[in-house]
């Protein structure tokens, strides 16, 4: 991602996710990471935008950085299995 000029860089995903997971456990609607606050108007969009920036960390099937939920393992053999 390439930040526009003259706007600060793209904050890390992982402490933004992080910051507000535990504003959204801890009931406030306030989102305070370094030097940027966000107010959000309901619970509901804070989870919206936490589950967004999930699957940006780790894709749609959310199992981790490589992203998706799934390995694919294949076995070869020359004689059978």
């Amino acid at each position: 991602m390439t930040p526009i000029p003259g706007n600060p860089p793209p904050v890390p995903l992982a402490a933004q996710l992080q910051a507000l997971q535990m504003a959204i456990a801890s009931g406030v609607k306030v989102v305070r990471f370094q030097d940027r606050t966000v107010e959000y108007t309901s619970t509901d969009d804070m989870i919206k935008a936490a589950n967004y920036i999930w699957q940006l960390l780790y894709g749609a099937g959310g199992g981790g950085p490589n992203g998706g939920g799934y390995r694919q393992i294949r076995f070869y053999s020359n004689k059978g299995l």
